[in-house]
C-alpha cells in the first residue's frame, strides 16, 4: 500500500520549492528590468538551491545510528549554515569596481536575501518567505525613488555615467576637451576610427551633473551623429 505519510511528505517538499521559485521572481524581475549582472534565473537558482538544501539538511538524513543503544541524531542545521558561505562567493561575482566607485553591491545583497527567502521556503517559514521578499521589493524600488527625489536633492552626489559618442574625426580634440574639463574623474576614455572618418569615443566618467546637464554640454558641438548617456546606479 502507498505510504500516506511519505506521500503527504512529497506535496510539501514540492510546495516549498514552487514557493521559492515563485518568491524569488519578485526581486529577480526587478533586477532584470534594471539590467543587472545577476537577473531573474540567478535569483531563482540562487532561492531554490538555498530552499533544496535546507530541505535536505531536515529531511535526508533523517536516518538515526544507533551506538551502545543510544539514539543519535544528525544535525540539522549543519547544511544549511554552510549555504551563507556559498552565497558569499556568488555575491562577490556581481560586484565591479571602477578607480573609486563600486557597482553591484545592491545586487549582490539582493542574491543574499533571496538565499535567506530559499530557507526560510525549506524549512516551513512561509509567512517570513513572503513578507521578506515583498519588503525586499519595496526597498529595491520604492527606496531607490525617494533616494533620488528627496536625497539626492539634498546632498550633491556624484555620479557615474557611460557616455558613447559618434562623430566626424574633425571633432576629436573638442570632444576630448570635454572630457577633461566637465567631469571629476574619467575611469574609461576609448575612441576608435572607423572608415577613416567616423569617430567612436565611449567613455565611464563621474559627474556631479545630470544626464540632461551632460547631454547640453555635448550638444554644442556641431557634427555628432548621436549622443547616448547611460548612468550605473545600483
Amino acid at each position: 500500500m502507498l505510504d500516506v505519510t511519505f506521500l503527504d511528505t512529497d506535496i510539501i517538499i514540492l510546495f516549498r520549492v514552487v514557493l521559492a521559485v515563485i518568491l524569488a521572481c519578485i526581486p529577480g524581475v526587478e533586477r532584470e528590468l534594471t539590467g543587472k549582472f545577476a537577473g531573474l534565473r540567478t535569483h531563482i537558482l540562487v532561492c531554490v538551491g538555498s530552499c533544496v538544501f535546507t530541505i535536505v539538511s531536515l529531511y535526508g538524513f533523517q536516518a538515526t545510528m544507533h551506538t551502545a543503544g543510544v539514539i543519535t541524531q544528525n544535525d540539522p542545521a549543519r547544511i544549511a549554515a554552510q549555504i551563507i558561505t556559498g552565497i558569499g562567493f556568488i555575491g562577490a561575482g556581481t560586484v565591479m569596481r571602477h578607480g573609486s566607485s563600486v557597482s553591484g553591491i545592491t545586487t549582490a545583497a539582493t542574491l543574499w536575501v533571496c538565499a535567506a527567502i530559499g530557507m526560510c521556503c525549506g524549512c516551513g517559514e512561509y509567512l517570513t518567505a513572503i513578507i521578506t521578499s515583498l519588503a525586499t521589493l519595496v526597498v529595491l524600488i520604492v527606496i531607490r525613488k525617494l533616494e533620488k527625489t528627496f536625497l539626492a536633492k539634498r546632498k550633491k552626489i556624484s555620479t557615474l555615467y557611460e557616455i558613447n559618442i559618434s562623430s566626424t574625426i574633425n571633432e576629436c580634440d573638442s570632444i576630448q576637451n570635454i572630457f577633461e574639463n566637465n567631469f571629476n574623474k574619467i575611469y574609461k576614455l576609448n575612441k576608435k576610427i572607423l572608415n577613416t572618418n567616423e569617430l567612436h569615443f565611449c567613455a565611464a566618467v563621474v559627474s556631479k551633473k545630470g544626464i540632461k546637464e551632460i547631454y547640453e554640454v555635448f550638444n554644442k558641438i556641431e557634427n555628432i551623429d548621436s549622443i547616448e548617456i547611460r548612468e550605473c546606479y545600483e
